[in-house]
């Protein structure tokens, strides 16, 4: 096994009709060699359903103290946090309590493991939470975008109404992604 990263990217070409964004960039990434494919597919498609032009990728699988994708704003400070896949909450927690006027999305590629996430995070008793946004895509998608993922991918992405319509490749894909509760809410009642 190579001890050495994968470069991966992504050309896309964006179209949010929702928030009314029109870009095309080519997103790359360097995939380690322990890194699950699923990881870097949320990365890059954190990048496509979080867009902002200051949105770029971060070490944050080799580096604790970092995001796996971020922006910052023009003075340098930090305005987005991105986790894809459940983070560690020593991290998280430092970043929260330490970026009081940040956003902070985790995304997951499973409901069930973003659910069980929320409820880790209810449990921990995390400070600041209510900056926390918990995103997850179905898995359905997630298993058709592995199956149809590489690393050199050519990306059309239409978001409108909430939806996220896909051409990967040639291949057609389609998902609407979802908030889960905010985690400081208890019995699906918003605290």
């Amino acid at each position: 096994m190579s001890s050495s990263a994968f470069r991966c990217q992504v050309r896309l070409t964006l179209a949010d009709l929702d928030r009314g964004v029109d870009a095309s960039r080519t997103l790359v990434t360097a995939q380690q060699p322990d890194e699950p494919d699923e990881h870097i597919l949320l990365r890059f498609l954190a990048q496509v359903l979080f867009f902002d032009e200051q949105l770029r990728d971060s070490p944050g699988w080799i580096d604790v103290h970092e995001p796996d994708v971020r922006a910052d704003d023009l003075t340098g400070q930090l305005q987005l946090w991105i986790e894809c896949l459940a983070p560690p909450m020593k991290r998280l927690e430092k970043a929260l309590s330490r970026h009081k006027n940040a956003r902070f999305i985790a995304l997951f590629g499973n409901p069930d493991e973003a659910e069980q996430f929320r409820q880790n995070v209810i449990g921990e008793k995390l400070r600041h939470v209510e900056q926390l946004e918990i995103w997850t895509v179905p898995l359905e998608f997630m298993v058709e975008l592995e199956r149809h993922g590489n690393r050199n991918m050519t990306w059309n992405a239409t978001i409108t109404d909430h939806t996220l319509y896909l051409e990967c490749d040639g291949e057609n894909l389609d998902c609407t992604p979802e908030k889960l509760p905010p985690a400081n809410a208890r019995h699906g009642v918003a605290a």
